[in-house]
């Protein structure tokens, strides 16, 4: 017996019991935090971005600020056929940023040009290393090189599409936004978002608009239990969502800080909600019916003949009225 029990010891040794980390656990809930499904609705007839960034720029930054929420599910962009791209304002604020290195220049000439003169030059170095290359050396360099590959015909691509602007809904396919031309754009994002609303199928619905006709959507949101973002500026249509953002505030990045926080709190109040006692009352308990056999006609004969007479009035009965004579 005593060898075995040494085995079985030394097997349970030999076997280890970790409990798995605190930092996966967290990181757990933060995932489960995060795929919230969400849906972005976009009215560019009513709510344009600033003229200070392009249609392109604008789309990504709204999509980070949608992302911050949760899992972007739908992102659908209302315009009307006749809608142009608006002119960029040449202010001196402007700046055009390289998506290669950061730097920033005052004028798109010298972007180009820095770009031709720099990145294009080590983009071709690096596609020479990777031919010259062969075996597994060629296979090792393409992949430690694929990043910034990639990331130079990202920027090339951009800075071709700046020079030629397409259609504004080029630029927001481009930006992975499904643009939907409408005669009248603020019916179709009203009817979209009802059929979203019906489905069920996302938990926060951002919608991108000023128009306070939306503001019957955004109570049947609430009653839904639906999270409402309204985006556009100041205006009445934000007093019926759960936050609301300018333009300004989704470029700066500041609704992208803000969205972990007020998730968590709306995350808490649902549950505080789904804790919290209710007294209903039941109207069931309120008609009680007393069913004896003798006493219920006896009671209702005296409850008529009091209603009939006060009791100081009433005639005494023949038998008790010789006992007090």
């Amino acid at each position: 017996m005593f060898p075995l029990l040494c085995d079985l010891r030394r097997r349970l040794l030999a076997t280890d019991f970790r409990p798995p980390p605190l930092h996966r656990l967290s990181t757990l809930t933060s995932t489960r935090a995060s795929n919230t499904p969400v849906a972005v609705l976009w009215d560019l007839a009513a709510s344009r971005p600033p003229s200070k960034l392009s249609l392109y720029d604008s789309a990504v930054r709204l999509h980070l600020a949608a992302s911050s929420f949760g899992r972007l599910r739908l992102s659908v962009a209302f315009l009307h056929p006749s809608h142009r791209l608006p002119a960029l304002d040449p202010s001196a604020d402007a700046k055009h940023l390289c998506r290669v290195c950061g730097r920033c220049f005052r004028a798109r000439d010298a972007l180009l040009r820095h770009f031709d003169t720099i990145h294009t030059r080590e983009h071709a170095k690096r596609l020479e290393r990777i031919e010259s290359s062969r075996g597994d050396r060629r296979l090792r360099l393409a992949a430690s090189l694929s990043l910034k590959l990639s990331k130079y015909a990202k920027a090339a691509r951009e800075l071709t599409a700046g020079v030629n602007p397409g259609s504004p809904a080029d630029e927001l396919h481009r930006a992975g936004v499904n643009a939907e031309l409408s005669r009248c754009p603020s019916a179709s994002l009203r009817e979209r978002a009802q059929e979203v609303l019906d489905e069920g199928s996302v938990r926060c619905l951002m919608l991108v608009s000023v128009q306070e006709a939306l503001s019957p959507l955004l109570r049947f949101a609430r009653e839904k239990g639906v999270r409402s973002v309204v985006v556009g500026g100041e205006s009445g249509l934000a007093r019926w969502a759960d936050v609301g953002f300018t333009w300004s505030q989704v470029i700066a990045g500041k609704a992208r800080t803000a969205a972990p926080s007020l998730s968590g709190k709306w995350r808490d109040r649902d549950v505080l909600k789904r804790l919290e006692w209710r007294y209903e009352e039941d109207d069931e308990e309120e008609d009680v019916v007393f069913e004896e056999d003798g006493d219920l006609a006896g009671s209702e004969e005296l409850a008529g003949s009091t209603n009939r007479k006060p009791w100081w009035k009433l005639e005494p009965d023949g038998e008790d009225s010789f006992i007090g004579g």
